[in-house]
């Protein structure tokens, strides 16, 4: 008898579940979207621009080495993620 009436009360909760369910409305939708870390960019010279001259058979060319930096990058930033919002599929 236990069983049974155990049993009965199980299935009139699992029937009842669907009517319990939110059935509310959907208003928006987002996706997530990875924000790359921003950065500060500085520039430090290595080799000042020079000028040399090189012998090419009977001529003399003057050739112009332009300087020569290297980049230090600094963290400004993390990156983060943001929710965009795009269009929802219509489930009307």
């Amino acid at each position: 008898m236990k069983k049974s009436l155990f049993a009965a009360a199980v299935l009139a909760i699992a029937a009842a579940a669907p009517a319990v369910a939110w059935e509310g409305k959907t208003v928006a939708c987002y996706k997530k979207v990875w924000v790359n870390p921003t950065y500060t960019a500085k520039k430090e010279l290595v080799m000042a621009a020079h000028s040399e001259y090189k012998h090419v058979g009977k001529e003399v060319h003057e050739i112009y080495y332009p300087p020569v930096y290297k980049e230090i990058l600094k963290k400004k930033t993390d990156g983060y993620y943001v929710m965009k919002k795009v269009s929802c599929p219509c489930n009307c």
